[in-house]
């Protein structure tokens, strides 16, 4: 993880192509990034982190950012946390591209969607993310830059192979990649092959649902010449038989192809940069085959899809650039009951999802002082089409519900705007002091709008609630504020920021007022069902890094993140915040040994959600650990451990078991993984 003052280039232009950056001749910027490092060949300590090959989902690299964490409802199902902030909230670049989960429940969340070998680096907007970051970034930004296939690099033929075991859940990662290149033009070809059972806990206890099957593979394309360059990328996604224990369903399969089309072009003083996406991604899931349930008349089968295409054009010059970026995304969801023909549910049909943006960012500097300005429009429209369900026929609760919906006006739209600024002002040469204001918006998801029957299909949230959507919602608008300062003197560098938030119309579940809804929800177990509504909320907090070298074979480096999230119209705090925590690395290397410890400690949670019925957590502290030996300029063996101490401990943001089955009763807490010793290889030519 490295904190790093970017120019202009990698502060307004993130998205587009990963080769050349904008208006280089600009070297102040007011935005800070702090960038997790892919895996080095080589020994580095400019990194206060890396990301690791061996775990199946790269969200987990979050965790080593300053505010930054992951609602884990799966192994491979981290949800991206950022200050309090999650979902659709955060914005996520990945390789360019907006990716929209298939399934309503964010089972596929768009994390998921990458392979660690294919990552170069993921960067975290810190604080305040600039306009130019993503089309809704009111909750933060997160960009992953992707490998591209390299063009005249000196040698004709390159890749990379690695190899990882990790021995608590019997699970293996296989991947690789190849890059043939002439002088103008390169193909990266790359195949992943990730498998992993059911992880015991540190009690030993097997936690069902937790088993994962995914392959990846794709291929990029790529010519340039002196002045513009083109690019064609294709990736396919599979994951078979994967668990997700905190939600009522289990994968059964995820399948997508993702396309991008991408180039720029010199114009004069000017550069165009641009990038045209589509996905088509097909997901199904049961409550059945992975899981313990006898009663096979709540047999639950959902057959989902979404199709998205997104596009994006950049055009810089000197101080200024400008864009225009966009997608759109259709949805549909059906539910049945393999063991039932009559059964079906249309959950969610032709739902179409759309975001039309323009925006302008300005990167002035002057003496000590340097500033990011920004405005996005937003266009935001949705539709939806009517839906059905076999109940309807014997419940009037249900009919009732199926015909409010498709008599309603489904066609809504909302314009909305972000307005940022980031300045930084470098007092000495040691110390930089920074601060940003902000309004930002969003409009509500298809699911906070269409969601017409109780049900727990709410993007992830895991909070064992059932849910109805509302159509007139209206956009949330937050009012940001961030403060901090970067201070390096020799050997020492710490960098603390405060944040305060207010969010007005917040979209939060509240208790429905709808006997139709209560009536309906009580036959699926919940006699409290939630409504989306808008409510005000209050975010706030303060996170830090620092680093000490303390001679020329250890360093010492670490974060620390606290964030509240308070409700402002009842006395309760928001679901599912990250408690208090630090991570404390010591690093040393010596030769062609490097070893990293690393002790993350948490504190105990008890602000929770009192309407959500979440539970609270006691602390905890682990203690991971690896070492890795370069046997060449191209070959690392790593050996390491996670919860090296195998501390029995429940993470907050993991959620509470949803699984029959497990050695942990339904409702409990879903405990984390105990001690897993792994192997890994990295090899390079």
């Amino acid at each position: 993880m490295q904190i790093s003052k970017i120019s202009q280039a990698l502060a307004v232009v993130l998205s587009v192509t990963a080769t050349t950056a904008f208006a280089e001749d600009i070297t102040k910027s007011s935005i800070e990034v702090i960038t997790i490092e892919a895996p080095k060949l080589a020994q580095s300590d400019t990194a206060l982190a890396e990301g690791n090959l061996v775990m199946p989902d790269v969200a987990d690299w979050l965790k080593t950012v300053p505010g930054a964490n992951i609602n884990k409802n799966g192994p491979i199902t981290g949800i991206a946390q950022y200050r309090g902030m999650f979902g659709e909230r955060v914005a996520k670049n990945i390789g360019g591209q907006h990716i929209v989960s298939a399934g309503p429940n964010a089972m596929d969340a768009p994390l998921t969607y990458i392979n660690p070998i294919m990552v170069k680096s993921v960067a975290v907007y810190r604080g305040i993310a600039p306009v130019s970051a993503g089309i809704d970034t009111l909750g933060g930004a997160i960009k992953v830059n992707l490998k591209k296939a390299e063009v005249d690099t000196g040698a004709t033929l390159g890749g990379d192979l690695a190899l990882s075991y990790n021995d608590i859940n019997d699970a293996s990662t296989f991947a690789g990649d190849l890059n043939i290149s002439n002088e103008n033009t390169g193909v990266l070809l790359y195949l992943t092959d990730q498998q992993g059972d059911d992880y015991q806990d540190g009690d030993g206890n097997t936690i069902s649902s937790t088993q994962y099957n995914k392959q990846q593979y794709g291929a990029d394309l790529r010519h340039q010449q002196d002045d513009w360059e083109i690019g064609l990328t294709w990736h396919h996604a599979e994951t078979d038989d994967s668990g997700t224990p905190a939600l009522p369903m289990d994968i059964d399969y995820i399948e997508s192809d993702r396309y991008s089309l991408d180039g720029k072009l010199q114009l004069s003083d000017w550069q165009l940069s641009w990038q045209l996406g589509y996905q088509d991604a097909v997901h199904g899931m049961d409550s059945f085959s992975q899981r313990v349930s006898m009663d096979t008349s709540m047999y639950r089968y959902n057959t989902t899809d979404a199709k998205t295409r997104n596009y994006k054009f950049l055009l810089s010059q000197g101080n200024w650039l400008f864009g225009l970026e966009g997608y759109d995304s259709d949805h549909n969801a059906d539910i049945s009951n393999p063991e039932n023909a009559m059964f079906s549910i249309a959950n969610f049909n032709q739902v179409k999802n759309q975001r039309n943006s323009a925006f302008v960012e300005w990167t002035p500097s002057s003496g000590k002082f340097s500033h990011t300005l920004g405005l996005r429009l937003k266009d935001n429209r949705a539709d939806a089409g009517e839906v059905s369900s076999s109940m309807a026929m014997m419940n009037p609760n249900i009919k009732a519900l199926r015909d409010e919906f498709n008599d309603a006006d489904r066609d809504v739209s909302d314009t909305t705007f972000d307005l940022a600024l980031n300045s930084e002002y470098q007092w000495s040469n040691a110390l930089a002091l920074n601060y940003a204001v902000a309004i930002k918006q969003r409009a509500p998801s298809y699911q906070e709008r269409y969601l017409w029957m109780p049900m727990q299909a709410t993007g992830g949230l895991a909070d064992g609630k059932t849910y109805v959507g509302n159509i007139n919602l209206d956009v949330e608008t937050a009012y940001q504020i961030n403060a901090g300062l970067s201070y390096q003197q020799g050997d020492f560098a710490i960098a603390p920021q405060f944040f305060y938030q207010k969010v007005d119309d917040y979209i939060q579940g509240t208790p429905s007022t709808d006997m139709r809804v209560k009536m309906v929800a009580g036959m699926m177990g919940d006699d409290s069902p939630l409504t989306f509504d808008n409510i005000d909320a209050t975010l706030y907090g303060v996170d830090m890094n620092w680093h000490y070298r303390l001679n020329e074979h250890f360093k010492l480096s670490g974060i620390v993140s606290y964030v509240k999230g308070e409700r402002d119209d009842i006395n309760d705090d928001l679901y599912r915040i990250s408690p208090l925590n630090t991570r404390i690395n010591l690093l040393y290397h010596y030769k062609n040994w490097q070893s990293n410890l690393a002790v993350h400690a948490y504190a105990s949670q008890d602000d929770v959600s009192a309407l959500n019925n979440e539970q609270v957590s006691a602390g905890y502290a682990v203690v991971d650990w690896q070492v890795d030996y370069f046997v060449s300029s191209g070959l690392v063996v790593r050996l390491g451990a996670n919860n090296l101490l195998d501390k029995q401990y429940n993470d907050h943001l993991g959620g509470v078991n949803r699984a029959d089955g497990s050695d942990i009763a339904v409702g409990e807490r879903v405990t984390a993984m105990g001690r897993n010793v792994y192997l890994a290889m990295d090899y390079q030519f």
